[in-house]
């Protein structure tokens, strides 16, 4: 069944119980789809059987449509209104917003018995299990608050906040009890768990009483953190054997090799994740023993309201085993998940172990090649004060032998002539001119080498005292002193 209520972003599921003579038919599922996309609207054959659902002028008038024409074909028998708001965008812990205008909401609330709670319970990133008194629609809102909370038993369930694969719900449940019929507007479930939820109502898992249909929720939770340990318990039997600490596997893994940051990342992703199973299962624990509450108020309103009494000590003997079952399960998941825990623990303190070993021996590697090096270092020591003394003995020959050699080079020149007697001139008159040259050849070397330093060291200043050049944000460049 297909309606258009000006761009409101819904799906709804009805099912409820026939009269039959003989047997009873079972459960009938009729889903309400409706999304902006629609361009027309659409009657099932199914849907014919209840009449149609047209769109009308109001919000009101379609809401009261919708509510009056799924209970009007019950009877006797329980009926639900069943209205379900599936999650699509990214998670972020708050199971707001809805996926319906504001506006939309506030018209449909009182036909589907939404407490004024509701809203703010969705807010609030915690797990969350209190009564509180339903919205009613326009035509019953003169009815006495008392009379209200008589007739009707009301209270709202928020698991705990959780990713998409799990199944993170808000649900607000109103059973009125002269009509036997139960309102239900459940929000957040996932496309995949919304779908599989609805087949487990389509197969008759509650059929017996609405009541069943917490159970149900709290039963696909428990079924989803099995999936997620599962899952976990196998990483974490994959990464004991990759770092080579299982017993009952004789590979030794070589831990040079490993990738011990992807290892760190994935064994913290796995802990963290079994620390939510945790606090899941605790929350869970919680619903269970408030559900329990809920079971005892609704057989003392059950008696108020005129029903028979072995029905309702009935009703509540089958949610009371289920309830203990859910409870025995949902404590085995948590002991499973402080089991896996300890062995996620170990398996960081390994990763940290293996770490702290390869950085050890990587440690001792660069020790031994510096002990080289220095040991290169010191073999070039030896060797250079080895050339160091050889030069020194050089040089110290070289002085010993330098003013020898100027005299003797000095005096075999031809300003001197030994060969005259002793009345004779040994030295020519021209000596004066050995000197003078010799004084101004000395002079321009030594002028000559220092005005080619003088130059270098101007050169080298000019070059550090360089102005940078710094580009502006417009990409013009402009020079820094």
């Amino acid at each position: 069944m297909s309606i258009v209520l000006e761009g409101l972003d819904f799906s709804g599921t009805a099912v409820f119980e026939k009269d039959s003579d003989p047997p009873r038919a079972p459960l009938q599922l009729i889903e309400i789809d409706v999304s902006p996309n629609y361009q027309t609207s659409k009657i099932n054959t199914e849907s014919e059987k209840w009449g149609s659902i047209w769109p009308h002028n109001g919000h009101n008038r379609v809401c009261e449509a919708i509510a009056s024409n799924l209970i009007s074909h019950v009877g006797a028998c329980h009926s639900y209104w069943y209205s379900v708001s599936t999650r699509d965008a990214k998670y972020t812990g708050s199971m707001l917003p809805i996926s319906m205008s504001s506006e939309s909401f506030q018209h449909i609330a009182p036909y589907a018995r939404i407490p004024k709670l509701y809203l703010g319970i969705l807010y609030h990133k915690t797990p969350v299990h209190i009564f509180c008194t339903p919205e009613l629609p326009p035509s019953n809102q003169t009815t006495s608050p008392k009379l209200v909370r008589k007739e009707h038993l009301s209270f709202i369930i928020h698991s705990v906040p959780g990713a998409l694969e799990a199944v993170c719900m808000g649900a607000s449940f109103t059973y009125h009890f002269t009509t036997r019929t139960m309102y239900i507007f459940l929000h957040g479930l996932s496309h995949p768990n919304y779908h599989r939820f609805s087949t487990m109502l389509e197969n008759g898992a509650a059929k017996s009483t609405p009541f069943f249909i917490p159970t149900l929720l709290i039963q696909r939770l428990l079924e989803s953190l099995l999936d997620c340990l599962n899952d976990w318990h196998e990483q974490i039997y994959s990464y004991e054997t990759e770092l080579g600490i299982r017993v009952d596997v004789q590979e030794t893994a070589n831990r040079n090799y490993l990738d011990f940051p992807r290892l760190s990342k994935n064994v913290n992703a796995v802990i963290t994740n079994l620390g939510y199973v945790s606090l899941s299962c605790a929350a869970t624990v919680r619903m269970l023993d408030f559900m329990d509450k809920v079971i005892s108020e609704y057989g003392t309103l059950a008696i108020e309201n005129g029903m028979d009494k072995d029905e309702v000590e009935e009703i509540q003997i089958l949610l009371r085993e289920r309830h203990e079952y859910l409870k025995s399960w949902n404590q085995g998941l948590e002991e499973r998940a402080k089991y896996l825990l300890i062995r996620g623990q170990a398996l960081v303190q390994t990763v940290y172990s293996g770490i702290a070993q390869r950085d050890s021996a990587n440690s001792i590697k660069l020790a031994a090649a510096s002990t080289r090096l220095a040991e290169s270092s010191q073999n070039i020591a030896v060797l250079t004060s080895r050339d160091s003394a050889v030069m020194r003995l050089i040089a110290a020959i070289t002085i010993f032998f330098l003013p020898a050699t100027f005299v003797a080079t000095f005096f075999s020149t031809s300003f001197f002539d030994f060969s005259v007697g002793r009345s004779g001139r040994v030295y020519s008159w021209w000596l004066w001119l050995y000197f003078l040259v010799t004084i101004l050849l000395t002079a321009a070397v030594l002028l000559g080498t220092w005005i080619m330093w003088k130059n270098k060291e101007n050169e080298l200043a000019a070059h550090f005292k360089r102005p940078q050049t710094k580009v502006s944000s417009d990409g013009e460049a402009s020079e820094k002193a």
